[in-house]
């Protein structure tokens, strides 16, 4: 006996919703953050203790700063593809209808 298979397009119209919701969130938490980390300067200092700590934490910095970037975009993408897929399967389904002229 074949498996069912079924499409609940108000659930994926929620996650959509959901997953946006998160982008834009993660995404002003990530401009806080920066506006923040910039408030205060350089926290390495001039010396040879924090050019050498500073060698190893900048470029750290700015590698969490691109996966969060990305990571509110991947959320943000996620939001899309499930409105898309609703959006479509409701579509299919209306398609399929056989109409009568």
């Amino acid at each position: 006996m074949p498996e069912e298979f079924s499409v609940d397009p108000e659930s994926l119209l929620r996650a959509s919703a959901r997953f946006s919701l998160e982008s834009v969130e993660l995404d002003a938490a990530l401009a806080r953050l920066r506006e923040s980390l910039s408030a205060l300067g350089d926290v390495c200092g001039d010396d040879e203790q924090g050019h050498t700590f500073g060698a190893a934490y900048k470029p750290n910095v700015a590698k969490l700063d691109k996966a969060m970037a990305n990571l509110v975009e991947g959320l943000g993408g996620i939001g899309d593809a499930f409105d898309v897929m609703a959006t479509n399967y409701l579509g299919g389904d209306s398609a399929s209808q056989v109409r009568s002229r």
